[in-house]
């Protein structure tokens, strides 16, 4: 299967997966999927002009022939309406209560598609069981908190879709990933999801997402292009890691309570990376979009 990255003349993400004589495309904020058995050249939306022939690949310097769409065949490519990258980074997936709700709900529209990332669980979850218990439908811990918190915004449980890291293949993930207007990543461990991420090659794909991006905990961390630990209960000592590289120009201190040792690591990225840290409590939350930040909720900041 060829994987082949274009960029479409309304600056989406375009993705072509090629299997024998089938094109899909999967497009950003397309909410509905083509199947094409035509074998003359690259499908590519473009909802400004129709009918568009030819499309001009500039970094592979290649001249793509492409369908042309009818008025009829274009109902299939309503593209969601772009609302601007944005990310939003928390502790907690309650994101129906009271303190978060009245700032999100500008945010969370109820014909939003959410992909829910859950790759950060840690090393005891070993296989299919083992992830089923922490998130599917009916017996995972989690599976309710990151999925009927949405229903207050007037989302259904069909709008939500799981990326299963043990039964689903890199293109089901794709198609889950690219299909959707918000991308969810879990809590956890953010060093094992950034290595999950690697593992499917999703890193290139999640850092260009064009929609909301919300993380809580290590999907917050991992939304940084670098990040610190803290140490704790599970990662006893204090290291920077390389994340997605979505944000920067600051650090996050996730599950902030204004402990001594939270005090020292805050203290040592100010020393050593001359970075703000904003300090998140469990009741807090941050939006970044276009390189401004507004905090909601409790947080601190450390200049």
């Amino acid at each position: 299967m060829e994987l082949i990255y274009l960029l479409d003349k309304n600056e989406y993400e375009t993705h072509l997966v090629k299997k024998k004589k089938e094109y899909i495309l999967y497009s950003w904020n397309t909410l509905k999927l083509y199947v094409n058995e035509w074998q003359g050249g690259m499908l590519i939306l473009d909802s400004k002009k129709l009918n568009i022939e030819t499309f001009f690949d500039e970094k592979k310097r290649l001249l793509y022939r492409c369908l042309k769409l009818d008025e009829e065949a274009y109902k299939d490519f309503i593209p969601y309406q772009f609302k601007g990258i944005k990310h939003c980074l928390m502790n907690t997936s309650m994101i129906d209560e009271k303190w978060c709700y009245p700032i999100l709900r500008k945010l969370i529209k109820p014909n939003d598609e959410v992909c829910v990332l859950a790759f950060s669980f840690f090393n005891d979850t070993k296989n299919s069981n083992d992830w089923d218990k922490q998130y599917a439908k009916g017996q995972g811990i989690w599976y309710r908190s990151n999925t009927d918190v949405f229903f207050k915004y007037g989302l259904k449980e069909n709008q939500i879709h799981w990326v299963n890291y043990f039964k689903d293949f890199k293109e089901d993930v794709l198609k889950k990933v690219l299909g959707s207007s918000i991308l969810l990543l879990t809590g956890g461990a953010p060093d094992l999801m950034m290595k999950r991420i690697k593992e499917f090659k999703l890193k290139k794909i999640l850092k260009s997402y064009q929609g909301l991006m919300i993380g809580y905990s290590a999907g917050a961390m991992i939304q940084l292009k670098e990040y610190h630990i803290t140490p704790d209960e599970d990662y006893p000592t204090f290291q920077y890691l390389p994340g997605l590289g979505c944000i920067e120009g600051f650090k996050i201190e996730v599950h902030y309570h204004a402990s001594n040792i939270q005090k020292q690591s805050i203290e040592r990225v100010l020393k050593e990376k001359g970075q703000p840290v904003y300090a998140i409590y469990e009741d807090g939350g941050l939006i970044v979009h276009d390189d401004q930040i507004e905090s909601f909720g409790h947080v601190d900041l450390f200049e």
